[in-house]
């Protein structure tokens, strides 16, 4: 499955510079909306197979999804404060102007939630009183100036916020009986229905809010019920490499394509395509290598991206996404060689 979150972080990659050669894949919101199915998959699998007998502990789950994501995060949160530091740009300016006159509590949140990426996903529904330096909840954070998410040094990473959250529930969720994860779908979806029809159906409600996401990890949870249900019955080699081409084609070519409901359709061929792709990928070590840079690639493009627009690349068709892909796959190769292999290897030894 590794190729396909990969191609869905570039995606997100492509989203926040510009397409290759006019391909723009599925986009960055439903790009993360896959991602959410494909981490319900994952904890679903790992909690089920792996945190079992003598390690089915909740500290030592939580303790090695931290050591999966932090040590990456901080890296890029050190290199971006260091960036602003050298790099006069906005960001320098929010904090040199604004940030000192945030009241304590407004300073106290920032610091915590770029540090320790919890309530990331909240700050898109905050903004800063500029008079009171008070925190305040907004249904349209696009309306409040200074807008509180650019105050964030690594700013794609709020996804991650919403991961945690996921992550802090699925030891409790993933095992419920199929009736119980049905029913907390079903709750879910008419959460997203009422919100549409109030008129919360824009950013950062259509992808930023936990509980009616929740539904996107529960579909992966499902999606892993159905692997565990089939994965002994043998399927021609034939069949789950067409699925495979399948999604991957969709995926890249998803802004080519025009049809009625074509994203849910995309969703749902996400949800009932990934136990097959797992089954037919999961002993390849290429494919496991290189969905492993998927993490890296998502977390440091922003900062490469600004490194770019200082070097002042010019934004030609292809070019400059294209120059941003290559310099993040590289990058996070130097990152997972660096860091996340060292960190892997504590993180199997505590769970042998």
């Amino acid at each position: 499955m590794g190729i396909l979150r990969i191609i869905l972080a570039i995606s997100v990659v492509i989203a926040h510079s510009n397409p290759i050669f006019g391909i723009t894949m599925v986009g960055g919101l439903i790009a993360v909306k896959a991602f959410y199915i494909i981490s319900g998959f994952y904890m679903s699998l790992i909690l089920n197979e792996k945190y079992t007998g003598k390690n089915n502990s909740f500290y030592l789950f939580i303790t090695n999804r931290f050591l999966r994501l932090f040590p990456i995060y901080w890296c890029i949160l050190l290199l971006s404060f260091l960036f602003i530091l050298l790099v006069h740009n906005d960001t320098t300016d929010l904090y040199i102007n604004d940030f000192p006159k945030m009241n304590f509590g407004g300073i106290f949140f920032v610091l915590f939630t770029n540090i320790a990426l919890f309530f990331q996903d909240a700050v898109m529904f905050l903004g800063v009183d500029k008079n009171s330096g008070q925190l305040f909840f907004t249904a349209n954070y696009h309306l409040t100036d200074p807008h509180l998410y650019k105050f964030l040094l690594v700013p794609q990473a709020w996804t991650i916020g919403v991961e945690l959250l996921f992550y802090l529930l699925a030891p409790f969720l993933v095992r419920l009986k199929l009736i119980f994860i049905f029913i907390l779908v079903m709750l879910s979806l008419l959460l997203r229905f009422y919100l549409n029809k109030i008129g919360l159906d824009n950013d950062p409600w259509s992808y930023r809010f936990f509980p009616s996401e929740l539904f996107f990890f529960l579909l992966g949870n499902i999606s892993y019920r159905i692997y565990k249900k089939y994965n002994s019955i043998k399927i021609k080699k034939a069949y789950l490499n067409l699925i495979l081409l399948l999604v991957i084609s969709f995926t890249i070519l998803y802004g080519s394509i025009s049809f009625s409901q074509k994203e849910i359709f995309y969703y749902c061929m996400i949800f009932l395509a990934i136990p097959f792709i797992f089954y037919h990928t999961k002993y390849f070590k290429i494919d496991l290598a290189i969905g492993e840079l998927s993490y890296p690639v998502y977390l440091c493009h922003i900062l490469l991206l600004n490194c770019l627009i200082v070097l002042k690349i010019p934004k030609i068709d292809a070019g400059y996404g294209l120059i941003l892909i290559v310099s993040s796959i590289l990058f996070s190769v130097l990152l997972n060689e660096v860091i996340a292999k060292k960190i892997e290897k504590k993180r199997q030894a505590r769970v042998l």
